[in-house]
């Protein structure tokens, strides 16, 4: 990712959000927070290229919703290695942060802005990624301490450390909230992204060149 793009100044932006949900109060005004360590299972794709790794990692999430603002911030370490079906040589390290900020509309849906940072090590070994997220979300109450939550955003202005465009790029998320015992909680997230990148190499004309991400995290907290 170009050092001037997004991938410069998203670290602030999540620690932003991380030290807002430290700070929010857990009392009666306070619906929910919870934040949870992460194991992470990752499979990734750069298509035209037949670049294609999988993995796994760990990481964390903190959430929080306090009266119609809700916020959450995610960050993941992940090691990747080339599929049977990849041409690449080798595999490579990975690091995404992630943050959204919500506002209620109505009882079950809200709308978000947000951030998606991913940077990859060796720099070049892989695509990295910075865009901003725009989107809406959806949370339901399946029964007393479980919730769910489904979510699509539309990753806005995304910058590339290889260079070219996307006219086209989504996020699509699932999640689910139970609550296991007293404050203890299992969090479980599946994300699916899907980039519609485009290059010019040499000025001889557009190819396509998407990126395509699936993402499993699973975890245990503690809630207030």
């Amino acid at each position: 990712m170009s050092r001037g793009g997004w991938g410069g100044g998203g670290v602030v932006p999540v620690a932003m959000v991380l030290l807002g949900l430290g700070g929010w109060p857990t009392g009666a005004g306070a619906q929910h927070l919870t934040v949870a360590p992460q194991a992470v299972l990752v499979d990734y794709r750069e298509v035209s290229s037949g670049l294609r790794y999988s993995g796994s990692g760990f990481g964390g999430v903190a959430t929080g919703h306090h009266g119609k603002l809700s916020a959450a911030a995610s960050v993941v370490r992940l090691t990747l290695d080339p599929t049977d079906q990849s041409t690449a040589g080798a595999g490579f390290k990975a690091t995404q942060l992630d943050a959204w900020v919500g506002y209620d509309v109505a009882s079950h849906a809200s709308v978000e802005v947000g951030i998606l940072r991913r940077t990859a090590d060796p720099e070049f070994a892989a695509q990295s990624l910075g865009a901003l997220r725009v989107g809406v979300r959806s949370t339901y109450d399946l029964g007393p301490g479980a919730t769910v939550s489904f979510r699509v955003d539309y990753l806005a202005a995304p910058k590339f450390s290889g260079g070219g465009r996307a006219a086209f790029s989504i996020d699509l998320g699932l999640g689910l909230d139970v609550r296991l015992a007293g404050r203890l909680h299992g969090v479980v997230d599946y994300a699916f992204e899907r980039v519609n990148r485009k290059t010019n190499p040499g000025g001889t004309g557009e190819i396509d060149a998407p990126i395509q991400q699936t993402l499993a995290r699973l975890g245990l907290g503690i809630g207030f």
